[in-house]
């Protein structure tokens, strides 16, 4: 994790990390938004509630609301071994398009060009795994799994509310299931003010094959919850 290029360093780590010199190390930028937490734990990704990962690898159907939609989308996630894959697909507006590919986790979605007029939907069997709102053009969720033979280290976590106060607080954590199924609610923490960040000194680890997102949840009425995590994608030997 911490070998320069021998052509290109610079005197920064995370800099070389961004720029492509470290070997089998990438840069991971994860945001996540939900315009409706409430009083319950829920997902905070851009669709709202809680997020359902599929039991089986699965081709996506997408769709937009707006017929104007009839860019390129390229779906990012993993297989059926939790091997990295990507698929782009043609919107036909609102008209559907099925993925070649199957999918057992969709870790992101981007549109290729233009602006999207309607809200983007990648689903199946009704089940929605990818969205991405009206205008924004990529998925806004704090929905991640590892890849096999990978790890990944959280460095920098910033949570966001501009509806917090001193008499309305916020609660929230990560979930992190392994895929032999085990569950871990952990790194749990209250707070009233309209942002907080976490800076770790010492990254934390996360496995490969395991499922990662953060939810939410509010001591009253809806609010408005956004999430930025700064991490980093080890390929282990």
């Amino acid at each position: 994790m911490y070998q320069y290029h021998k052509d290109r360093p610079t005197p920064h780590l995370l800099h070389d990390i961004v720029k492509g010199n470290m070997w089998d190390t990438r840069p991971l930028n994860i945001f996540g938004f939900n315009r409706t937490i409430g009083t319950s734990f829920e997902t905070i990704w851009d669709d709202g509630g809680n997020y359902a990962y599929p039991s089986s690898a699965v081709q996506m159907d997408a769709t937009s609301s707006s017929s104007s939609d009839t860019m390129d989308v390229k779906i990012s996630g993993l297989d059926t071994n939790y091997v990295e894959i990507s698929e782009t697909v043609t919107l036909t507006g609102t008209g559907t398009v099925t993925t070649t590919a199957s999918f057992l986790r969709i870790n992101s979605a981007v549109i290729l060009a233009g602006s999207n007029v309607g809200n983007i939907t990648i689903s199946n069997g009704g089940t929605t795994y990818a969205y991405i709102g009206a205008t924004l053009g990529t998925t806004q969720s704090s929905v991640y799994t590892v890849p096999a033979e990978h790890s990944l280290y959280l460095f920098r976590i910033d949570v966001c509310s501009g509806t917090n106060n001193g008499q309305k607080y916020l609660t929230f954590r990560n979930v992190a299931k392994t895929h032999t199924g085990r569950i871990l609610r952990v790194a749990e923490a209250t707070f009233s003010t309209s942002q907080v960040s976490f800076d770790r000194q010492v990254p934390f680890k996360i496995g490969e094959k395991t499922d990662f997102h953060f939810e939410a949840k509010s001591s009253a009425s809806e609010n408005e919850v956004s999430i930025f995590i700064e991490a980093i994608l080890v390929k282990d030997d």
